[in-house]
């Protein structure tokens, strides 16, 4: 399935973060959104709602890397 525009702007976000902070794919899902299958569902397409999305940016913005 073709991912829509902004759901390839966002997995590519995530990745960014996860990339910085070491976070693992499922932990990442269950501290953002509360589920362990947040990734693997978005990359099949997935279509997330606007208020899962801005949760997501929420939770990377408050949790980012230690300095």
């Amino acid at each position: 399935m073709k991912l829509h525009p902004e759901a390839r702007k966002l997995l590519a976000e995530i990745n960014a973060y996860r990339t910085k902070t070491g976070m693992d794919r499922t932990r990442f899902g269950l501290r953002a959104a509360n589920d362990g299958h947040l990734l693997p569902m978005l990359e099949r397409g997935r279509q997330p709602r606007l208020a899962t999305i801005d949760k997501i940016r929420a939770f990377m913005r408050r949790n980012g890397p230690k300095r």
